[in-house]
């Protein structure tokens, strides 16, 4: 049985309201104390298995098996593509600024229009290319603000492929919206589960001590990565999850853009954390373009976009 369709507004509600949630990510980290990435991802994944099992329990039930069989293989690669986007937004850090990582961002509602042209034949409506190129320049007054120095090509690459990454899972999530998609979370999940233990437990490069002991991060700690797994990751893709079905991928990624924008924020009142005036300007222009969007789209109730999955 397919989920049950509704409205572009609400489609685009529930799009922003999971990208709220995501944006609360840094906010969260600062409340940490001596973990790395490789920990939180590893504790943070674990929880998701936790929260999206007994929610899909819940609903489904012994039908739950059936549910994975009909998302297929479509399901596996989209939580690949969401796990690898993450990962290599990590991986990028090593390497640039967080500035420079941030404003590579803003190209993915860019790839994500032409992915779902020519993946789903979604048309993309011009204020839709006007609103993309709004909230780029919102990137870029962010990146300009927080200054270039630091930056490498391989940074920068693995910026723009976190970017791809997120496009591709946009686009399969619309692809695959016939079907429950929120099967594709635990596969995420899983994915990055077994690709943090092997980075905790085996020399690899990517973290300097390794061993049965990384696991251990105290209880504090724990509780503030509990939070991560069920509200900024759980609640945040589920919401965009049902979100996509009513909304095209550029727009998927364009409103995604509230997570970049919003992080700052929750980090300064939070952690005491303030980011230049230009994070502020920037984070305004971005909204402005997504708020534009989304007004004159709802206006014909539904984008021009194709509601069918492709033959």
């Amino acid at each position: 049985m397919s989920p049950r369709p509704f409205s572009y507004a609400v489609g685009v509600a529930f799009t922003a309201a999971g990208a709220m949630c995501w944006s609360l990510g840094g906010a969260l980290v600062r409340l940490t104390d001596g973990i790395d990435a490789w920990q939180i991802i590893f504790y943070r994944s674990l929880t998701v298995i936790l929260c999206m099992g007994i929610w899909l329990g819940f609903r489904f039930g012994a039908g739950l098996p059936g549910r994975f069989v009909h998302a297929g293989v479509n399901g596996v690669i989209a939580g690949i593509a969401i796990g690898t986007a993450g990962l290599a937004f990590v991986a990028s850090l090593f390497y640039t600024t967080v500035a420079q990582s941030i404003f590579m961002v803003g190209l993915t509602p860019f790839l994500s229009a032409i992915l779902g042209l020519w993946i789903l034949r979604e048309r993309i409506p011009g204020i839709t290319w006007v609103a993309m190129a709004v909230a780029l320049i919102g990137m870029a007054v962010i990146f300009a603000g927080a200054g270039n120095a630091g930056s490498t090509f391989t940074g920068t690459a693995l910026a723009i492929f976190s970017a791809f990454c997120f496009s591709c899972y946009a686009v399969l999530l619309r692809w695959g919206q016939k079907s429950e998609m929120s099967v594709a979370l635990i596969w995420n999940a899983i994915y990055l589960v077994a690709v943090t233990a092997v980075v905790l437990t085996v020399p690899t490069g990517l973290r300097a001590e390794t061993g049965l002991e990384q696991f251990a991060i105290g209880w504090t700690n724990f509780a503030a990565v509990f939070v991560m797994g069920a509200v900024q990751l759980t609640l945040g893709l589920i919401l965009f999850t049902i979100g996509s079905r009513s909304v095209p991928a550029a727009q998927l990624s364009l409103i995604a853009l509230v997570e970049p924008t919003l992080s700052p924020l929750w980090a300064w009142l939070v952690a005491n954390e303030l980011p230049p005036v230009w994070t502020f300007v920037g984070g305004a222009v971005i909204l402005s373009a997504i708020a534009i969007q989304a007004l004159f789209s709802a206006r014909g109730e539904s984008p021009h976009a194709a509601r069918r999955r492709p033959a």
